[in-house]
């Protein structure tokens, strides 16, 4: 298959419509003068995105915690007691992220970074090869620390980090070293993935990290697994999947404006841009884990389930 064909082919799946999708995003930003360094209607589009668009995709992990249960305690006679103690454990650990980031901010970040560009890669799970996710998840970190590094900076310091500079210095040889295993390795049939890092790399050069974010957390990464959740878990109407998220957005949004008026006493800036990047850490690494053991009992044999 040509490489035209493989285009023409991608374009029809889910990630080349959402790639279409953050094309029009990048796009209008551009047209809207996001290029510049971040304003308030950079940080008012950031909020608004994560929190309608972004927080979603995480809302179901209770579901995954029931599934859970189901496999490894089949015959519980209290299913409802053990998914209220998953829930408290996850809480749990995302409140204890939360004490580390107050005490250990370079530490927590550093934590943060690396596990989202793991969970990133997961955007192509089953299209690439593990080492080019992970290259993908590399680069849709650290492309603005390499592009747009002053504004980096002044969001690295408004997370508590008082020294930036590593993180910059770090960035460098990462992304040269992500973008030349892609480039040198990527198969013909990857052409939609190398199309998506153009985009990364055309959203990173010309927008400020906010916006960038926004363009792909909300249009590419949220999207695709939703739609992933929604089918491996059988949901099948908007409406249905609302009603299963929405009550755990809600205590999430709850959650996000305790932590607004905790850390208000900074700027306004520093505190929306403490809100939103601290709260996604702390959401970020128990739904990774409650993802990954999900993933783990997907694919593990049938017998399992009667051992």
């Amino acid at each position: 298959m040509t490489s035209i064909n493989a285009l023409r082919k991608g374009t029809g799946t889910i990630r080349g419509r959402l790639l279409w999708l953050m094309a029009g995003a990048i796009v209008m930003a551009l047209l809207s003068q996001q290029g510049a360094s971040a304003n308030v209607i950079s940080l008012t589009v950031l909020t608004v995105g994560v929190a309608l668009l972004g927080l979603p995709h995480g809302a179901f992990d209770h579901l995954t915690g029931a599934r859970l249960i189901r496999y490894y305690l089949p015959d519980t006679p209290y299913p409802r007691a053990l998914l209220g103690l998953f829930m408290l454990g996850y809480l749990l650990l995302s409140i204890m992220l939360l004490e580390c980031w107050y005490h250990w901010s370079a530490l927590a970040l550093i934590l943060f970074l690396v596990l989202s560009a793991a969970h990133f890669g997961t955007d192509w799970r089953g299209r690439q090869c593990l080492i080019h996710r992970l290259c993908w998840g590399v680069l849709v970190i650290g492309l603005p620390f390499v592009w747009r590094s002053d504004d980096v900076t002044d969001i690295v310091r408004a997370l508590a980090v008082p020294d930036p500079s590593p993180f910059i210095e770090a960035a460098r040889p990462l992304v040269a070293l992500a973008l030349s295993i892609v480039l040198v390795g990527v198969r013909r049939e990857g052409t939609m993935f190398l199309l998506a890092i153009g985009l990364l790399l055309l959203g990173a050069i010309t927008l400020n990290p906010l916006i960038y974010f926004v363009c792909y957390f909300c249009c590419f990464h949220s999207p695709l697994h939703l739609g992933a959740i929604r089918h491996e878990h059988g949901l099948t109407g908007r409406r249905q999947m609302l009603a299963v998220a929405a009550p755990v957005v809600l205590m999430t949004w709850v959650g996000a404006g305790a932590g607004y008026l905790w850390m208000s006493h900074d700027h306004v800036t520093g505190a929306l841009i403490k809100t939103v990047f601290i709260g996604l850490a702390c959401l970020t690494v128990p739904h990774m884990l409650v993802e990954w053991l999900g993933e783990r009992i997907a694919h593990a044999p049938v017998k399992a389930a009667h051992d």
